[in-house]
């Protein structure tokens, strides 16, 4: 940035800017005019051309595109013109102004075209050409800091470049406002880079990082790496954060951090340290919790975002370019691990077998037709005792020999309950009842064999008396 061109001396020029600051008039005025500054967020109160912004604060936004964000209860004097200043070589600048009384102000200058924003403190003038700044004015000391920007100042015919991550203080201690180094960003401890995402989305926690000398604050930043787009920015009072950030999509992102001074001026960001959130899609019927992922013996999950990272089969102590597939080995408990390139950092996913499966109870065991009822009873369970997820579903077949029958099924929870009455056909007879889930992996069988009712057997018919006197005959004749 060049020295200040104009037909007056930098010091007349810049006393007549201050001038058309003071003279401005209500901001009321210079607000509802399309040619100057106007509110675009928050609110506040002006008192003769002041404003002072309310418990929200306030937000400007000039004419160039440049915003000025005012810290609730901040007070500031905006100009309703702009001033062309020749600040670099070339045409002029067309720069806005604005004084800042007291509080907190930070401007941040659009990312295309060519404007300035000149804001005065005393005897100390800033310029603002790009990115983000930060002013502060607390009583008789005021502040500049570089925070993702370029800016100067300049103080008793004296100009100074603020470096990136400095601070420019005008105080009593330092009268000339040498700009002094900022706070270091903190530095991200070792610990997890790599995630599981099972569902569509995952919450991201557990960062650790050194504690910075004169740190009142850290901020943390999650970025997409694609687009660069910022997904959270959470502020935190010590060197950790184990609270979930706001949950992202399986993708690749860069996580910063910077600390922040008692003052609540803002250090530079960090370098991003990559992160990446790895998909897991999930084969029918397989599901997951926080301790592992649970599919049927011969099914695959397919992993997603796994392009540039090494997998391992835990235990084989050999790294290749990650496969998008994974599956139990030999049915049993299967650790699959990735690791970036070099790291000792790994991301560890647990594959178990799914052992859910259905109690399936055909009963009474000796049913005879036509005289029983036969009752089934269909209940799913978990080998281990774990929680049977409640998204699966017990589906029953019933046949009867080779002919399937229809059933109604009462429903209570995972449990199923039916009773089917005798056949009219003949038997005996062979109820079988197969149970899968929704997704038609086997759950559990139960058969019953019916036996046939014997045929009742005819009572036998009384015999008929003799009659008495034919007995006596008998007995006469013999004599």
């Amino acid at each position: 940035m060049g020295c200040l061109r104009s037909r007056f001396g930098s010091r007349a020029l810049l006393l007549a800017v201050i001038l058309g600051i003071s003279a401005s008039g209500e901001l009321a005025r210079a607000a509802d005019s399309a040619s100057g500054p106007r509110v675009i967020a928050g609110a506040g109160t002006t008192r003769s051309g002041l404003f002072t912004a309310s418990a929200a604060g306030a937000e400007f936004e000039f004419p160039s595109g440049a915003r000025i964000r005012v810290a609730p209860g901040a007070t500031v004097r905006l100009s309703p013109t702009s001033q062309a200043l020749g600040l670099a070589p070339g045409s002029l600048t067309t720069t806005w102004s604005f004084a800042l009384h007291e509080g907190r102000a930070d401007i941040e200058m659009p990312r295309t075209g060519k404007s300035a924003v000149l804001v005065g403190f005393g005897k100390l003038n800033t310029f603002v050409t790009k990115g983000h700044v930060v002013c502060l004015a607390r009583g008789n000391e005021f502040s500049v800091a570089n925070v993702e920007g370029e800016v100067r100042t300049f103080l008793s015919e004296h100009w100074q470049t603020v470096p990136l991550g400095s601070v420019a203080t005008l105080s009593r201690d330092n009268p000339s406002a040498t700009a002094k180094p900022g706070l270091p960003f903190p530095k991200l401890s070792a610990g997890s880079r790599l995630f599981f995402a099972p569902e569509a989305e995952l919450s991201l926690s557990g960062f650790h990082w050194a504690a910075v000398n004169g740190a009142a604050r850290y901020e943390l930043r999650v970025r997409r790496t694609s687009d660069g787009k910022v997904l959270d920015q959470r502020s935190v009072g010590t060197p950790e954060f184990e609270g979930g950030l706001r949950p992202v999509a399986p993708g690749s992102y860069g996580l910063s951090l910077r600390s922040i001074d008692a003052r609540g001026l803002e250090g530079t960001w960090s370098p991003e340290a990559e992160l990446r959130v790895i998909g897991v899609v999930l084969p029918a019927g397989g599901y997951s919790d926080e301790h592992a992922i649970f599919i049927v013996p011969g099914q695959h999950v397919r992993f997603t975002h796994t392009s540039g990272l090494e997998m391992t089969y835990v235990g084989t102590g050999h790294y290749s370019p990650a496969a998008q597939t994974a599956t139990l080995y030999r049915a049993v408990t299967t650790e699959v691990a990735f690791r970036l390139p070099g790291s000792s950092e790994l991301a560890t996913a647990r594959l178990e077998p799914r052992d859910i499966y259905a109690d399936v109870r055909v009963t009474p065991k000796r049913a005879v037709w036509p005289r029983d009822p036969v009752t089934i009873d269909i209940q799913l369970k978990s080998k281990t005792g774990v929680r049977v997820p409640s998204f699966l579903r017990a589906v029953p077949r019933v046949t009867l020999g080779l002919e399937p029958l229809d059933v109604t099924f009462e429903r209570d929870g995972n449990l199923l309950h039916a009773v089917i009455p005798p056949s009219k056909k003949p038997g005996p007879w062979v109820l079988r009842v197969d149970v899968a889930d929704q997704f038609g992996v086997p759950l559990g069988r139960d058969f019953l064999e019916v036996a046939a009712q014997a045929p009742a057997t005819p009572a036998p018919l009384p015999k008929a008396p003799r009659p008495a006197n034919v007995a006596r005959g008998a007995v006469a004749s013999s004599q």
